[in-house]
């Protein structure tokens, strides 16, 4: 009898995880991603910390495609989120925000003072952007779109919104905010 109730539990258990919908699936793949880009953000060693937060991107893009039965394509992925970084960087030229990270750099290759101030700064740099990927290609995929319509020029205002709405609020607050 035990044994017919485990079984039962674990088939209310699978479906009901079958249940929810994309979205709400989106919802707890950006948040948990957002969490694993601020730790890997925290790597001392500049380059290390920038490849260890895109593969963290990358792994979100997946599970947002696997969410959304989007057939995934790393290339494609990489690409994608290149882009809008890169996006975000040469927009930063009339903001300030390219000359601080130019400075940024610069500090964080003086001994001692720089791996402190990258550690400060990069978990939050990382969870902003990871949070404004994940919100982008949750849109792109909720809408139908896949790797090969994506489309980084048409969605770079909306990805430098959610990214600035996530660096003025704070990574915890980014975090909560994609559950």
């Amino acid at each position: 009898m035990a044994g017919t109730a485990k079984e039962k539990t674990e088939s209310v258990v699978e479906t009901a995880a079958e249940s929810v919908s994309p979205e709400g699936q989106a919802a707890r793949i950006i948040r948990t991603n957002v969490l694993w880009s601020m730790g890997a953000g925290v790597i001392p060693l500049a380059f290390v910390d920038t490849a260890a937060v895109m593969a963290v991107q990358i792994k979100m893009l997946k599970e947002l495609a696997d969410a959304y039965g989007v057939p995934f394509r790393a290339n494609a992925g990489k690409s994608a989120v290149a882009a809008l970084l890169g996006g975000l960087t040469a927009a930063g030229v009339s903001n300030g925000f390219l000359a601080t990270g130019l400075f940024h750099g610069l500090v964080r290759s003086v001994p001692v003072v720089g791996p402190l101030v990258g550690w400060a700064t990069m978990p939050a740099f990382a969870a902003a952007a990871t949070y404004a990927v994940g919100k982008v290609f949750d849109q792109h995929f909720a809408a139908g779109g896949t790797f090969l319509t994506f489309d980084p020029k048409k969605v770079q205002d909306y990805f430098r919104q959610k990214f600035e709405e996530a660096r003025k609020r704070g990574p915890a607050a980014a975090a909560k905010e994609a559950a």
